[in-house]
């Protein structure tokens, strides 16, 4: 327990001091925000704390592992993808450092913490405009969903994941200074979900050759070569991962059903497998909704749940929502392609809501981007019309004076 007040005391002064230095580099950076954020998530890497301890957690099965020397006697020997890579990171920590149970769950939620920061930046770079919904500002909202921090908070995957995410589109919004970021988060990408890389490296491909705005010929090339190359390297191994021959793949597909019915034996589970892919994607993206919360936690979640479902109905059911997905940039395409890839391909094997729940914050905040950068145009798009009535009235009023004037 000392020890994870010690990890926490000296984390918290890391974070802010990071605070402090990204704002010499980012003047729109509002450190009053972000000193707040980090709070809200230590509060909530505690309450996962609790939660861990009495419902129990896979962060505990991770420790444990690296404790007895499950995979080998060497740290060489937990190096690998999905969950050996948490417990490779994990390993110089507890084994070299000794560091107790609480003391890594609170360096995870620090790194899950520095992914908010990552984003963070990556929205403000692609606004221009502030936003209101319900009357609150709309990035503080975002940014603050419970959520999103409670699954980003521990010794596990979603704390490394959203680091991963955070970092690749940090990367990617300034591709030509940024490659060095960019290659780091594929790389933790990869190594936590290698599944869920070989998507953004398609993704982003798509994006990247239906989109000419903002993005020169030159670097669309480089990154097109660049994801070609990553996927020849990934996909054996993304295939291996999941147990599918590459010789099975173009005639069966992937078939998810045997993984959802594995899932789906849980206390919080529902037959997903008997669902249509609609539903399947329904339930993963906005369920629970309060009739079928499992617990206190769920009812949490059925609040952001509604509110995740009327940011969909706005920006669907919005002049112009649809359209902005095919004349978007680059990077929102990449942003929502991932996001809906992703999202599909989990929905089908999320069998029980509680891992639904976990896995959805891995991308719901790219949605929420591409909502934002929406709602950025629309804006922009009116500046500019109120812009250029102004300039044609003014131009009206010049040519009437002028005619005043010859007239007199």
């Amino acid at each position: 327990m000392l020890g994870g007040i010690l990890v926490t005391l000296v984390t918290a002064v890391l974070a802010i001091i990071f605070i402090q230095s990204l704002k010499g580099r980012y003047p729109f950076i509002n450190t009053n925000l972000l000193t707040g954020l980090y709070f809200f998530h230590l509060f909530l890497s505690l309450v996962y704390y609790l939660y861990a301890i009495v419902e129990g957690s896979d962060s505990m099965a991770y420790y444990q592992k690296v404790l007895i020397d499950y995979r080998g006697d060497t740290w060489a020997d937990f190096y690998g993808t999905s969950t050996t890579f948490i417990e490779f990171l994990g390993y110089p920590f507890i084994r070299f450092m000794n560091f107790s149970y609480e003391a890594i769950m609170s360096l995870f939620s620090f790194f899950g913490f520095i992914g908010f920061l990552y984003f963070y930046i990556f929205f403000k770079e692609n606004l221009r405009y502030k936003h209101q919904l319900f009357g609150f500002d709309l990035l503080t909202l975002i940014f603050f969903l419970p959520n999103l921090h409670f699954w980003s908070a521990s010794f596990g995957k979603g704390s490394v994941i959203f680091l991963a995410f955070g970092i690749f589109f940090y990367g990617i919004s300034r591709m030509r200074s940024r490659i060095i970021p960019l290659l780091i988060g594929g790389i933790l990408i990869y190594h936590v979900r290698p599944h869920i890389m070989l998507i953004v490296v398609v993704s982003g491909a798509i994006g990247f050759i239906f989109s000419t705005r903002g993005v020169s010929t030159g670097w669309r090339v480089a990154f097109l070569f660049g994801a070609a190359v990553a996927f020849f390297f990934i996909y054996q191994d993304v295939l291996t991962l999941i147990g599918i021959d590459e010789d099975t793949v173009v005639s069966q597909g992937f078939d998810l059903s045997h993984r959802a019915t594995e899932l789906t034996k849980a206390t919080s589970g529902f037959d997903i497998a008997s669902y249509s892919l609609p539903e399947q994607m329904f339930a993963f993206l906005y369920r629970p909704l309060f009739y079928d919360a499992p617990g206190m936690l769920g009812i949490i979640v059925s609040f952001e749940n509604v509110f995740y479902l009327l940011v969909t109905l706005q920006f669907f059911f919005t002049r112009g929502g649809i359209q902005y997905l095919f004349r978007g940039t680059a990077i929102t395409k990449t942003a929502f392609l991932s996001f809906f890839t992703v999202a599909l391909a989990l929905a089908q094997i999320s069998g029980n809501l509680g891992l639904a729940m976990r896995q959805k914050s891995q991308v719901m905040i790219l949605f929420l981007f591409v909502f934002v950068c929406f709602l950025d145009e629309r804006k922009h798009l009116m500046a500019r019309r109120i812009k250029a009535r102004k300039m044609q009235m003014e131009r009206m009023r010049v040519a009437a004076a002028r005619t005043s004037a010859e007239i007199i």
